[in-house]
C-alpha cells in the first residue's frame, strides 16, 4: 500500500510539473530564480539559478483576439510589455525582514566651545533615532484551466509554450504591480482591492513628513522644456552644503527627463551627452546625476538620494508560491512581501511638486 501511494505521488508530481510548466522570476536588484515544487504541492518557492529571464501577471487571457487563422496553422503569443521593478541606485534594499526592523542612526548633541576648566555636559553627547521599515504580504491568486483553451491557444498546431507564458507573465505583471502603483503613491490599506493598497509609498510617506515638519520641500518652478534645467539646478542649489560634495542622484520621471535634455540642448548648443558610464550628471557638482525612473510615473517633482537613504524592503531571497490542484484545474497563489521606508531624512530632499503629486509638464524645446 505505502508503495502504491508513494508511485502516486510521484506521476501526481509529473503531471502537475507538466501542467504547470516552467515558472521564472527575476526583480532589479534581486537575485533571478527558477520555481521548485515540493513533493506534495502545498507549497513552493522561487530559488537563486543561473540566468533566467522574468516574469509576473495578468487574469484569464483575453481570446478576443483569436483568428481562425491562429488555430489553423499555429502562431506565437506576443506577450504585453511591461515595467520591471526599476530600483538600483540610491536605494538600499534589505531582504531578510521577518519583522518590522529599526534603521538606527547615530548623530551628536552640542557643539564644541572654547576651554575652560569646568565641566560643560549638558546637552552633550550621542543621540540615537530611529526609522522603522515595516513589510507587509501581498498575494495574487488565479487558477489555470486548460480546457478554456483546448479549441484555441492549445490547438494541436500551436508551437506556443502555453503554460510558460501565462506563468512568466503573471510574474513579470507582479513586480510592474509593484513598481508602477506601490513605490511612489502607494497607501496602505490591509483590506485593499489594489496593488496600491499593500504599502505606503515614497509620496504618502513624505507628505506625513512635511505635515510633521521634519522635511521641508524644496521650491521649485514646473519644470517643462524651457524651464528643466533652471529648475533642476534650484532644486540642487537648495540642499544642504554637505550633500553638494556627494555623490547621489536625483530622480525624476522620464517626461521631466525629455524636458531637462531639450531645455539643455537650446542652452548648449544641442550637446547633450552622458559621461563614460552613460549617466547624466549635473554641471557644476562633482557626482550628482539626474535619472528617468519609471516608479515616478507622471510626477513632476524631484526627489534626491544620498547614501542610497531610500529603503525597500521585502522577505527573504524568494517569492513565494502555493499550488493546488481542484479536479484538472490547477490553483496558484502568489506572494511577496513588500515595505517602503526612508532610512534617513537627512539624506533626501524633495521639491513641492512631488509631494503635490502635480504631472510632469510638456512644452515645446
Amino acid at each position: 500500500m505505502k508503495t502504491i501511494k508513494s508511485l502516486f505521488t510521484l506521476i501526481a508530481g509529473i503531471a502537475m510539473i507538466a501542467f504547470l510548466g516552467s515558472f521564472t522570476a527575476t526583480a532589479v536588484g534581486l537575485p533571478q530564480y527558477v520555481l521548485l515544487f515540493d513533493a506534495g504541492f502545498a507549497a513552493m518557492a522561487l530559488i537563486p539559478k543561473g540566468s533566467f529571464s522574468v516574469a509576473l501577471m495578468a487574469v484569464t487571457p483575453d481570446l478576443s483576439a483569436l483568428t481562425t487563422d491562429f488555430v489553423k496553422f499555429g502562431g506565437s503569443i506576443l506577450r504585453k510589455m511591461v515595467n520591471t521593478m526599476d530600483i538600483g541606485e540610491g536605494w538600499t534594499i534589505f531582504k531578510n525582514v521577518k519583522e518590522p526592523i529599526a534603521m538606527p542612526k547615530l548623530s551628536a548633541l552640542g557643539a564644541p566651545r572654547p576651554y575652560s576648566a569646568d565641566d560643560n555636559t549638558s546637552g552633550n553627547g550621542a543621540k540615537f533615532t530611529d526609522r522603522v521599515l515595516t513589510v507587509y504580504q501581498s498575494k495574487w491568486d488565479f487558477d489555470v484551466d486548460p480546457e478554456v483553451y483546448r479549441n484555441s491557444y492549445l490547438a494541436s498546431d500551436s508551437k506556443a509554450p502555453f503554460y510558460q507564458f501565462i506563468l512568466e507573465q503573471m510574474g513579470l505583471e507582479y513586480y510592474a504591480a509593484i513598481n508602477d502603483s506601490v513605490l511612489l503613491d502607494g497607501v496602505r490599506n490591509g483590506a485593499g482591492t489594489t496593488a496600491a493598497a499593500i504599502a505606503d509609498g515614497l509620496r504618502t510617506i513624505l507628505t506625513a513628513e512635511a505635515t510633521a515638519e521634519t522635511i521641508a520641500a524644496i521650491t521649485v518652478p514646473e519644470l517643462t522644456a524651457t524651464t528643466a534645467v533652471t529648475g533642476v539646478e534650484t532644486f540642487m542649489s537648495g540642499h544642504s552644503a554637505w550633500k553638494r560634495d556627494q555623490k547621489g542622484v536625483i530622480f525624476c520621471s522620464f517626461t521631466t527627463f525629455d524636458n531637462y535634455k531639450k531645455h539643455y540642448r537650446v542652452l548648449n548648443g544641442f550637446g547633450f551627452n552622458p559621461r563614460a558610464n552613460g549617466e547624466y550628471y549635473l554641471d557644476g557638482f562633482k557626482d550628482i546625476k539626474l535619472k528617468g525612473v519609471s516608479w515616478m510615473g507622471t510626477n513632476g517633482g524631484l526627489i534626491s538620494s544620498f547614501k542610497n537613504a531610500l529603503a525597500f524592503g521585502t522577505d527573504g531571497e524568494r517569492i513565494q508560491v502555493a499550488a493546488s490542484a481542484r479536479r484538472n484545474i490547477s490553483e496558484v497563489r502568489l506572494m511577496m512581501p513588500v515595505g517602503i521606508q526612508i532610512a534617513d531624512l537627512d539624506s533626501i530632499a524633495i521639491s513641492d511638486t512631488f509631494l503635490s503629486g502635480e504631472a510632469a509638464g510638456g512644452g515645446e524645446g
